[in-house]
């Protein structure tokens, strides 16, 4: 009850700011797997492309998309948020707009590469950053609360972007997604925020920008503490292993003897449950800090795999979806508190736009490896069972991570500082 009126009071408190992340994690959807997959039977048939050839042209947008993300990314740590948001839903208009007049390949590979670039992305790193850095000790729940718009994103958008298909075709469609950014995403972004409004501010002073450990952390002195090579992996694991189990749900169906309609009606859960994990979290990491939870938080997904992998009774999927969008819920929002807690807000756009391009470079990779073996013949068990057990090592080296603040990892620090 306590949580429950901590949430409300936050509401109430600061509803501008929470809508102006929740709008930002909604309309990131456009860039998102799951609204693009709804162009694909189109794109394919009016390309020429095979599935294979478009998932290629898909790769290879989303790895190009993460190697700009991290020249981009630290903008909003120098920038007025509301300049910069604005900035970004234009490339986001604009990729819409590139892609539905595409003729040629090479146009449609840039278009789908500014869609992931600025929608799963540049507005998911507003979104987190915006609220990570203002909140305080309220940004585990204040991430919950802004994580909504993502779930609402997750609903509306296929079915919306389906029926609009069918009534249309796919390129109105798209010159539709980029009218709403225009008319309605823009507008309403500008209109949430006020030009005094402190929580639009790149932090400018020490106090700001959350100093952790005596000192301000910038990308540079992250990328040179074993902290950070320790933790990060926990960031990568769910996109990676979920992103090749998810695209190839079709092959687990079959070696399971599940339809696929019936896998597919189930995934409501996964986001259901992802919403509970990250508002329960939200509360537990706000009152026992991060550092301490995170190295648990992929318990749930672990017994999500293993129902998996053992399993082969239909209701095996809705318990595993169950289990997988908790431990996703919980561990999104641990580790977006952890990187504020660790290393300050000053460079948290940076910092992030590393992490994220990093995750994005993983759900590129996976299904290209998870289909690899799958071609090979490699069981979908034995390929679960493989999930299980990286999930594990990534979890036990969360255990054996360096705490940042303590000494070992500021020496280690001074050590190469001294050396350069």
């Amino acid at each position: 009850m306590n949580a429950f009126k901590d949430y409300l009071h936050l509401l109430r408190t600061y509803p501008r700011y929470l809508i102006f992340g929740m709008l930002h994690m909604f309309y990131s959807s456009p860039g998102q797997t799951f609204a693009v997959a709804i162009f694909v039977p189109s794109l394919t048939a009016a390309f020429g492309l095979s599935a294979g050839g478009f998932g290629l042209l898909y790769s290879t947008a989303t790895l190009a998309s993460a190697l700009v993300l991290p020249f981009l990314g630290p903008m909003v740590d120098r920038h007025n948020l509301r300049i910069y948001s604005v900035c970004v839903g234009v490339g986001m208009m604009i990729g819409c707009l590139v892609t539905a007049t595409a003729t040629i390949i090479p146009l449609l590979f840039t278009g789908i590469l500014m869609l992931r670039l600025f929608g799963q992305g540049l507005m998911t790193q507003i979104a987190g950053v915006a609220t990570t850095r203002f909140f305080g000790d309220q940004r585990g729940k204040a991430l919950a609360i802004v994580g909504v718009g993502f779930s609402a994103g997750t609903a509306v958008f296929p079915v919306t972007l389906a029926l609009l298909i069918s009534i249309f075709d796919w390129q109105a469609t798209m010159v539709i997604v980029a009218a709403f950014c225009l008319f309605l995403f823009m507008p309403i972004s500008l209109g949430l925020l006020k030009k005094t409004d402190r929580y639009q501010q790149p932090p400018q002073t020490n106090l700001e920008s959350g100093e952790v450990g005596g000192k301000i952390w910038t990308r540079k002195d992250v990328l040179q503490i074993p902290f950070f090579y320790f933790s990060v992996p926990m960031a990568l694991l769910i996109p990676f292993v979920s992103t090749g189990l998810i695209i190839h749900i079709g092959s687990i169906a079959d070696h399971k003897g599940w339809s696929l309609e019936w896998v597919a009606a189930w995934f409501a859960i996964s986001a259901i449950t992802g919403r509970i994990g990250s508002f329960w979290m939200g509360s537990v990491v706000d009152r026992y800090k991060a550092r301490t939870i995170y190295p648990y938080v992929l318990i749930p997904y672990i017994c999500g795999l293993i129902i998996l992998a053992s399993g082969t009774h239909a209701a095996t999927a809705p318990i595993w979806l169950f289990f997988s969008g908790l431990g996703v819920g919980c561990t999104n929002v641990t580790m977006s508190v952890l990187w504020a807690e660790s290393f300050g807000v000053q460079s948290l756009g940076a910092i992030t736009s590393l992490i994220i391009s990093a995750s994005v470079f993983a759900t590129a990779l996976s299904p290209v490896l998870f289909g690899w073996l799958i071609d090979l013949g490699v069981p979908i068990t034995a390929i679960v069972v493989g999930g299980i057990v990286l999930t594990m090592l990534v979890s036990i080296l969360a255990f054996l991570s360096p705490d940042p603040s303590k000494k070992t990892d500021s020496q280690f620090l001074s050590t190469i500082t001294s050396n350069n």
